[in-house]
């Protein structure tokens, strides 16, 4: 549902003739009855896969040649090993590390009861309201008094400036709450601030699904995250719905996912050894930059 669909509704709700209003008042509910959107249902939440677009291996195999006798360092320079000491066992390994993205909202249309104080002129002696005389109330003392009918008539009580108002209860109020919410996780499972902005940026993102990926980089190793779907989910979950603090019935309660993503960073992880040591140099695969 769109931010426009959101607005068409609470404008249909407002123009509902008093006969309207009444009824979606009779057919409102609890808070857990009325649940709509997908958020409540895990199950109807897809996922759309992105990876970032590795630069040319070529590329990053220069910045890891160039970084390998540092891996091995000590203090005093010429204790460094030579590049050509430094040697490659295996052929480095190609990973995607995940990244997760989940947008979605809240909202509720609920009814609740209240009472409102309406002040009136000085010179009113009665209000009928709906075809019932209501009390007035004169705050012409410390604490307002409700005065009667009769007395109001026989003249019995003065008409001072310190103001007077009736008092309308059982009032039934159609109410709105919205909150939206946009949360963004590393592979930890872990708010990622800093990761967010990177994959906000102007990157070459490509949609894939999980089967061309195989096929794309069948050598892949994909880090397994510790969140799955329904983590997600409920984490959001948590993050925007708030039942009403004080409510009569419920008319609508929608919990919608509107995005979840998942991105897959590039890396590669190379090993080197030198005299009996082994080291490992892990390179993003966007950026070029070290990680490990």
């Amino acid at each position: 549902m769109t931010e426009d669909d959101r607005f068409d509704e609470i404008r249909k709700l407002l123009d509902s003739t008093i006969s309207e209003f009444q009824s979606l008042f009779q057919s409102a509910s609890g808070f857990e009855e009325t649940r709509v959107g997908n958020g409540w249902v895990p199950e109807k939440v897809g996922v759309d896969v992105y990876y970032v677009e590795p630069r040319p291996f070529s590329d990053i195999a220069r910045i890891a040649e160039a970084r390998k006798r540092s891996l091995f360092g000590r203090r005093m320079r010429f204790l460094r090993p030579r590049v050509e000491e430094v040697l490659a066992p295996t052929l480095p390994k190609f990973r995607l590390t995940p990244f997760w993205r989940i947008k979605g909202f809240h909202e509720c249309f609920y009814f609740r009861g209240n009472s409102y104080r309406v002040p009136l002129l000085d010179d009113v002696i009665a209000v009928e309201v709906e075809g019932r005389v209501r009390d007035l109330v004169s705050e012409n003392t410390a604490e307002p008094k409700i005065v009667n009918l009769t007395k109001r008539i026989l003249g019995q009580i003065r008409h001072d400036s310190s103001g007077k108002s009736i008092r309308l209860s059982e009032v039934t109020e159609l109410a709105y709450m919205f909150k939206e919410s946009s949360l963004f996780f590393n592979s930890d499972g872990k708010e990622d601030l800093e990761a967010e902005a990177f994959f906000e940026g102007n990157l070459p993102l490509r949609k894939i699904n999980l089967t061309d990926l195989n096929q794309v980089f069948p050598n892949a190793e994909i880090i397994k995250g510790s969140l799955v779907k329904e983590d997600l989910v409920r984490r959001l979950h948590s993050n925007v719905v708030k039942p009403p603090t004080a409510f009569t019935k419920i008319l609508n309660n929608r919990f919608q996912v509107t995005e979840l993503a998942e991105f897959l960073m590039p890396s590669y992880l190379f090993e080197y050894l030198w005299g009996g040591l082994s080291r490992k140099l892990e390179i993003h695969g966007y950026t070029g930059a070290v990680l490990s």
